[in-house]
């Protein structure tokens, strides 16, 4: 049967012709995911995979690549088994990615790390004949030719039995005596009539599912069905949730004409005292091959343990990015030299698979990835989005949050129903204020990061101060990605900001919902016409310009840009940030999702 409708797949083909004469080889190839696939969007379930034949040196199959949305687990592989008719059978494991309807060939898959840290053994040799059963019989004390060991393994057959003969059928039984008949409770042994008013008085069942529940007068406890006890199930998906840290990166990092490791910005993860964590990651570098790029791996005071880089040597420049692996476990902290190559229409770089274990003394902290370019190079080196780092607890104190980067240690927006937000509204102690003169026309983005996939619907805003009097028009709120494209804009809002019962915090609709993928986001700010100052504000943080400490364009948190716009632009430069109204705390604006 084809796949189901919407399914993205791939079309893996091969050629496998002899090295002599060029003769195409027959047989198979066995393609084998490491789990069992799961796709949530089109309700499918894949407990396998599959073979298809080489005929004439060739083949070619369609496959669900592993880079597809939707299909989990995360991190599965193909096991390719190649085994032609002649010639050496090849067993590998492989990332096979790409678009849904692309081509992948063969010659291009890289043998990857297999999946649990092992890796593909070599194929093993042709071994000798074994012996037939006959040159056995003989070694075991037979004397004779082959046909009398032959002969010697069939008995004499046994006779065949008689069929027993069919009996006759037996005579219907006389009707046994039947009960006197009477009315309802006239005894045991009196049937009831048919007439009986208790067959024929049909009564309306009394409803009575509220009586067991939570707080019912018959409650059923979760033990009488066989059910967890109550908040079991939250308990072990927060506590799994807690022993589990991934960072992805949003958006490329790059470095330039710099051989000195800096932090990266978005691979790290919070590690508590007197710990032992797992962690991997899986980079993927692009950039020129005279530069290569320097990494390594760094805890808080204290921490031991190490770290095995899975990379190409320096140098690695030929096509499909043959290299000696480095596996030498380092020390934290201690650099490691990589080669990295530059992408081309069939290569995206080369790919990093670092792993190692790190176990903490007294002091909690941070491990980080730290990099830099190996050789100073005018060309940059970039670490590609999506490149990630997975850090799991193993042994140690109980967790003290959960999530990704510990983000929110305290409270979280599923707390309140809401899907993000720029911080908790607990801290939304301030308001702002600015002249219409200050402000209006000009475009404010406050950025927010969202760690899953969502349906972007409602941009959720506190209106803390309405001015009555005031003449607004032209008023919007919108959210643009990280590359500066409007994804999402709200209806003209003037009306909404000088209703005084709009002095709380209020849902404010996109014009129409968006999907919007893990990442980085900026929601902007648009007012026009006039006000008085202390009258209309907003609830906002106590945050000023430090806000954007360690941050430059196209990153700030808090920013403005543009002058004299009636409406949110379909796409903005966010290289163009400026910050000419933080100092003020506009921007700083509470926002959260649904």
């Amino acid at each position: 049967m084809p796949f189901p409708d919407g399914t993205p797949v791939v079309t893996l083909t091969g050629t496998l012709p002899s090295a002599v004469a060029g003769d195409g080889y027959g047989g198979q190839v066995l393609l084998t995911p490491s789990a069992i696939l799961t796709d949530s969007e089109r309700h499918a379930v894949y407990p396998g995979g599959g073979k298809v034949a080489i005929v004439d040196g060739q083949f070619s199959v369609e496959l669900i690549p592993n880079d597809a949305v939707g299909v989990d687990p995360d991190g599965w592989k193909w096991q390719v088994d190649v085994q032609p008719s002649k010639g050496r059978r090849v067993v590998f494991w492989a990332d096979i990615h790409g678009a849904d309807g692309d081509t992948v060939h063969l010659d291009e898959l890289v043998p990857a790390q297999a999946p649990g840290g092992g890796s593909s053994g070599d194929s093993g040799g042709v071994g000798a004949p074994g012996k037939s059963a006959y040159e056995i019989a003989v070694e075991q004390g037979f004397v004779g030719t082959v046909t009398q060991w032959l002969a010697s393994l069939s008995g004499p057959g046994g006779p065949t039995g008689a069929a027993g003969a069919q009996g006759p059928k037996g005579d219907t039984g006389a009707t046994g005596p039947q009960p006197p008949l009477g009315a309802a409770g006239a005894g045991d042994t009196i049937a009831l009539k048919t007439t009986d008013p208790s067959t024929t008085n049909a009564r309306t069942p009394l409803a009575h599912a509220a009586s067991h529940g939570s707080g019912g007068s018959d409650p059923i406890s979760p033990a009488a069905i066989g059910a967890d006890p109550t908040g079991t199930a939250a308990s072990a998906v927060a506590a799994l949730s807690a022993l589990t840290q991934t960072a992805v990166k949003p958006a490329d990092e790059t470095r330039t004409a710099t051989t000195t490791l800096a932090d990266d910005q978005h691979l790290y993860a919070t590690l508590d005292a007197n710990s032992t964590y797992r962690f991997r990651s899986t980079l993927l570098f692009d950039g020129p091959e005279t530069g290569d790029a320097t990494i390594t791996f760094t805890g808080p005071t204290g921490a031991s343990g190490g770290w095995s880089p899975f990379a190409g040597t320096l140098g690695t420049t030929v096509p499909d990015g043959s290299a000696q692996i480095k596996v030498a476990a380092r020390q934290l902290g201690s650099p490691s030299d990589v080669g990295v190559m530059t992408s081309s229409a069939s290569l995206a770089g080369i790919m990093l698979l670092p792993q190692g274990v790190v176990t903490t003394g007294a002091t909690p902290g941070q491990l980080r990835l730290r990099w830099a370019q190996q050789t100073s190079n005018a060309t940059p080196t970039a670490l590609k989005a999506g490149s990630n780092l997975e850090v799991v607890k193993l042994s140690g104190p109980a967790p003290a949050a959960s999530g990704i980067n510990n983000d929110f240690p305290s409270s979280y927006p599923s707390d309140q129903g809401l899907l993000a937000w720029t911080y908790d509204p607990d801290e939304a102690g301030h308001v702002t204020a600015q002249s219409a003169a200050g402000v209006a026309g000009r475009v404010t983005l406050t950025k927010i990061m969202l760690r899953k996939q969502i349906t972007w619907s409602t941009i959720w805003l506190g209106l803390s101060g309405v001015d009555t009097a005031a003449t607004l028009s032209n008023c919007y709120l919108g959210v643009y990605d990280s590359m500066g494209a409007l994804k999402g804009v709200t209806a003209d809002l003037s009306s909404t900001f000088v209703n005084a019962s709009n002095a709380k915090a209020i849902a404010l609709p996109l014009t129409a919902p968006f999907t919007a993928a893990p990442g980085q986001y900026f929601i902007a700010m648009l007012l026009n016409g006039s006000w008085a100052t202390n009258v209309l504000h907003f609830k906002c943080s106590s945050a000023g310009i430090s806000v954007n400490a360690n941050l430059n364009p196209p990153n700030l948190r808090y920013s403005n840009m543009l002058s004299g716009q009636t409406s949110l632009p379909a796409s903005i430069d966010l290289t163009q940030q400026t910050t000419t109204l933080i100092n003020t705390g506009w921007a700083s604006q509470w926002y959260a999702i649904t």
